[in-house]
């Protein structure tokens, strides 16, 4: 609020410098502008780079998984209705299998990186221990904040060879 409070700020008062009919009482409006667009990114920089507001750190895991299906686990180690942790090279991926369905979801939160594995599963959606960011398991959707990107799904296949049935990605 204080972000959106200073740039509307800055905007006024340069507006107002341009409406002035005294030079000086320009000057002063456009230093005042300034000085509030400089208390505006001073902010922005604070919410970016320190509190990583709106930042997706989950963006790209995507990209660093190889093109195609990948084995992932077999489908015994995963419990009906609970979250398991997968790697897939060195990816962390959250499994679950649920309604007959197997759903991949990246592991790390998509607003601070909290493993989702670790979070509570409740009406297809899986919540992050770390800030209670809630996202459905079927398509990644937000459900409920402080994240404001989607978690990267991956797509899912069950293939049974044999004995041995396993879960597949493709990233």
């Amino acid at each position: 609020m204080v972000h959106a409070a200073a740039n509307v700020t800055t905007a006024g008062l340069y507006g107002a410098s341009l409406l002035a009919r005294r030079p000086a009482a320009g000057r002063l409006l456009r230093l005042a502008g300034l000085a509030a667009a400089g208390l505006g990114g001073l902010l922005a920089g604070h919410l970016s780079f320190r509190l990583a507001a709106g930042a997706n750190h989950a963006e790209p895991v995507p990209y660093l998984v190889e093109p195609g299906w990948h084995d992932l686990m077999p489908r015994s180690a995963l419990a009906a209705g609970k979250p398991a942790r997968a790697l897939l090279g060195e990816v962390p991926e959250l499994v679950i299998r649920q309604s007959g369905e197997v759903h991949a979801l990246a592991d790390r939160c998509s607003h601070l990186s909290g493993p989702l594995s670790d979070g509570e599963l409740a009406g297809g959606c899986v919540t992050c221990p770390w800030h209670g960011s809630t996202f459905r398991v079927s398509d990644g959707a937000v459900v409920r904040g402080p994240a404001t990107a989607p978690q990267p799904v991956f797509r899912t296949r069950v293939r049974s060879a044999s004995s041995r049935s396993a879960c597949r990605t493709r990233g």
